[in-house]
């Protein structure tokens, strides 16, 4: 009988000696895997809600792959995505 279920979280930051060798290999290989799948980040789009309005922005981390001179339909394109995650939403 298995007993893997749920979600396992694990930064690889702070002190996790809490848990088995086995699991945190296990939570790493998972980590590696999500990263790989994702493939690297083109931007973060944020949007910040507020009582009375909203304030969308995109901003460029320096391990981003686009910046703020990038091709202005790349970035539309990142936003598109970003909108259709949000209507997915749940």
């Amino acid at each position: 009988m298995s007993t893997d279920h749920g979600w396992l979280a694990y930064s690889g930051l702070g002190d996790n000696s809490h848990l088995t060798e086995e699991r945190r290999r296990l939570a790493e290989q998972m980590m590696k895997e999500r990263r790989e799948q994702r493939g690297k980040l083109l931007a973060v789009v944020q949007v910040h809600v507020y009582e009375h309005n909203a304030n969308a922005s995109v901003t460029f981390p320096q391990e981003a792959i686009l910046g703020p001179d990038s091709d202005s339909s790349m970035i539309s394109g990142v936003v598109a995505r970003a909108r259709g995650e949000l209507l997915d939403w749940r």
